[in-house]
């Protein structure tokens, strides 16, 4: 009877872990559609929020280790956040996204030849 109490007892211990690891990613989900959705209408204080946000996860997720497909799922997730930051952060520089957006474009031309 012991031993199945103990059994029981570590695999409710290894649900709760795997439970607990996704829990990151769940919530980087979530940033990501809210961002995807609602980007064009944040503010300054959305923006500050959304990347404070997201710096809590990264940091949650340090506590984890992911397989190889976790976590190319989560540097999707956080290829999208960021891409989204940076644009937010260019549109709010008058003419540097025009920049940046032209010195890639030469770039790829010059990549190309």
């Amino acid at each position: 009877m012991r031993k199945i109490l103990c059994i029981i007892a570590m695999c409710i211990i290894a649900l709760s872990c795997t439970t607990g690891k996704q829990v990151p990613i769940e919530q980087l989900e979530e940033l990501t559609e809210d961002i995807r959705v609602n980007h064009k209408d944040y503010s300054v204080a959305d923006w500050k929020r959304a990347y404070a946000s997201y710096k809590q996860i990264a940091s949650d997720m340090e506590e984890y280790s992911y397989s190889t497909e976790e976590m190319k799922r989560i540097g999707e997730l956080e290829g999208e956040c960021i891409g989204y930051f940076m644009n937010s952060a260019f549109n709010s520089l008058d003419g540097l996204k025009n920049e940046v957006d032209g010195f890639f474009e030469g770039l790829n031309e010059a990549i190309k030849k």
